[in-house]
């Protein structure tokens, strides 16, 4: 009982002390305010920097992840394999992924539920003398469900629509403003490119993704694409491809890959023309990239950190000097050397970690006032700011182990002094 009541006594012992070394600490910070707060805006800017770059790479990092929720752990992609060749333009030129490669997945491997082929291009749009660009996808009926998409009114490409190439088309909510359209425009023609074609469907609303609006953008039939843009587009055709069973996922791949090798003719040993990304393996890729970039930044931006220290290292050892008479007459009450060394190294990791806070707050606000000019200038659709708790504790730590790292020798040498010196000095 006796040794448990001492070990009491002595954690609220040094409580009390930590509390009463805080307090002093804090004094002597607030004491020279303008002094403590260009000692640390060095760590301010530091911290400010970390939180900023940080905070909006996470932002768009989400929402590449809240775009991959959308489709299921049971879909892969498919492209051509660019970097068989040195120059992305090059393999766009030499290699061929074709709306036949589509047909061939789908009707001879067994795995597979449904194929999505579809080709990207921009084109100019118009309406009655209203005239504007956007993004084009020609796809087949399948894109809607292996994409979750919603429609608002009327209905999706049909397989009649891409049997007969008709010149039908599916709209995105941006398109009725950039056109100036009618909210009812259902059977209206409107101009793509050098084709004319009738509205039969408007999707639902979506907002954005990787930084570009999901709702400027129109569906056509693939077929119809396919006769309007010609060999150059018809050439690179992708597909997202759902299987029947997620946990067969690497024998599907395989499949895939075995009747696509087939379709083009490669032979053993030779490279594939083409690549199969599964989402698992897509996130895996992002979740790389985000920790690479993540450290890489961190790193950077940790250098204004070190510079930080010096200033505080600096201001420190001043500190010493002029609170001399100070730590004699602390000594002379009976204060030991450690507790000279905490005092000293507390206000150092105290006044830095304030420092860390002050970064963290500023750093907040700046990254959203960056995400509201990006927004206004570049796109509205930009992803916002998004600012893990982890980031948070990763600055204050920081911060703190800056204090601590820097306010170690002024805190060595403040408690080193010769008290009767100390009460001499003036």
């Amino acid at each position: 009982m006796a040794s448990s009541s001492l070990k009491k006594e002595e954690v609220y012992g040094l409580w009390g002390t930590f509390v009463e070394l805080l307090k002093v600490s804090l004094r002597a910070i607030t004491a020279s305010k303008m002094r403590s707060f260009l000692t640390v805006l060095g760590i301010i800017i530091g911290v400010l920097a970390v939180v900023t770059v940080l905070s909006i790479i996470q932002g768009i990092f989400s929402s590449f992840f809240a775009e991959f929720e959308t489709m299921g752990s049971d879909t892969m992609f498919i492209r051509p394999n660019y970097e068989m060749f040195k120059s992305h333009s090059e393999g766009i030129r030499r290699l061929k992924m074709t709306y036949e490669d589509a047909l061939s997945v789908e009707q001879n491997v067994s795995d597979v539920k449904e194929v999505a082929p579809f080709l990207m291009s921009s084109d100019q749009i118009s309406y009655r003398g209203k005239k504007d660009s956007t993004q084009i996808i020609g796809t087949t009926e399948k894109y809607l469900s292996i994409n979750n998409l919603g429609l608002d009114n009327g209905r999706f490409l049909s397989p009649v629509d891409v049997l007969t190439r008709r010149k039908v088309c599916v709209i995105g909510r941006d398109i009725i403003d950039k056109l100036a359209l009618p909210e009812q425009c259902l059977g209206e023609e409107i101009q793509i490119g050098r084709g004319t074609y009738i509205i039969i469907g408007i999707q639902e609303k979506r907002g954005g993704s990787f930084g570009q609006s999901q709702d400027d953008i129109i569906y056509i039939p693939l077929t119809a694409g396919i006769q309007q843009y010609g060999i150059a587009v018809s050439n690179q055709v992708f597909m997202v491809v759902k299987v029947k069973d997620v946990k067969k996922m690497d024998d599907s791949v395989d499949r895939i890959s075995s009747q696509l090798r087939k379709q083009h003719g490669l032979k053993f040993g030779q490279e594939d023309d083409f690549k199969i990304f599964t989402m698992e393996q897509l996130r895996t890729m992002i979740k790389q990239f985000t920790s690479i970039s993540t450290m890489v930044i961190t790193a950077i931006v940790s250098i204004t950190l070190i510079v930080g220290g010096i200033g505080i290292m600096n201001i420190m050892l001043v500190s010493v000097t002029e609170r001399t008479r100070e730590i004699g007459i602390r000594m002379a009450v009976g204060a030991k050397s450690k507790h000279i060394l905490y005092q000293f190294l507390l206000e150092s990791v105290t006044l830095s970690t304030l420092g860390g806070i002050i970064g963290v707050i500023c750093g907040w606000g700046l990254s959203h006032l960056i995400v509201f000019i990006l927004r206004k200038s570049v796109s509205e659709t930009f992803p916002g700011a998004y600012i893990p708790f982890w980031i948070v504790l990763l600055s204050l730590a920081f911060a703190a182990l800056t204090g601590a790292v820097f306010g170690v020798y002024p805190a060595y040498k403040a408690s080193k002094l010769d008290p009767i010196e100390a009460l001499r000095y003036e």
